[in-house]
């Protein structure tokens, strides 16, 4: 009813304030979204790995499907490690081969992925430091400022986010694929389950 209806006290369309329902997501929010989608992106990414190698001869031996999903990541492991860049001063034993890629909704990257080779002993913030370099990305972890701005390295395979203490050798293997994100918080351990 009309009289019911309080229309003539209500504060114009623009000059009201925006509804809980409405507003806009905050920086964290947006970076668990991110989060989120590289971890099914991460989940895709071994599927399809799996199922490419298990996509041999059907009904045969299990013996030669295993040598040959052995020797096609052989294979893969050695073409990354030809086409890898890095320190040279690092000694070919301590080397650990990564696929680097920088998230394109977080990042302004001017290369968006490459492929690396890190010293085994590094932190996860050096290797951090040396990827940004390296893709160009702006790293304003050590200016301050808020953690909206952080970047942050999110293992592929692992589907966790790194503490940037970590030695980078006991966490992530040959031939993984880390991320540099930004703006996605501090790790926490139940924000994803293996």
């Amino acid at each position: 009813m009309r009289e019911d209806h309080d229309c003539a006290n209500l504060p114009p369309i623009g000059a009201r304030a925006r509804s809980s329902g409405a507003a806009q997501p905050t920086s964290k929010e947006k970076g668990l979204a991110a989060l989120e989608r590289f971890k099914r992106w991460g989940a895709a990414k071994k599927a399809a790995a799996a199922s490419s190698g298990s996509s041999g001869s059907s009904g045969g031996n299990s013996f030669l499907k295993k040598r040959s999903s052995a020797a096609t990541a052989a294979a893969e492991l050695n073409a990354l490690k030809a086409a890898a860049k890095g320190d040279a001063k690092i000694p070919v034993e301590k080397r650990l081969y990564l696929h680097v890629e920088a998230s394109a909704d977080t990042t302004k990257a001017k290369f968006p992925t490459g492929k690396f080779f890190y010293s085994r002993d590094w932190s996860v913030g050096r290797v951090l430091d040396a990827a940004a370099s390296a893709l160009q990305v702006e790293n304003m972890n050590n200016r301050g400022g808020g953690e909206e701005n952080r970047l942050r390295v999110f293992h592929v395979e692992g589907g966790r986010l790194l503490e940037f203490g970590q030695k980078v050798g006991e966490c992530v293997k040959d031939g993984n694929t880390i991320v540099l994100l930004r703006g996605v918080g501090p790790p926490v351990p139940d924000l994803i389950q293996p």
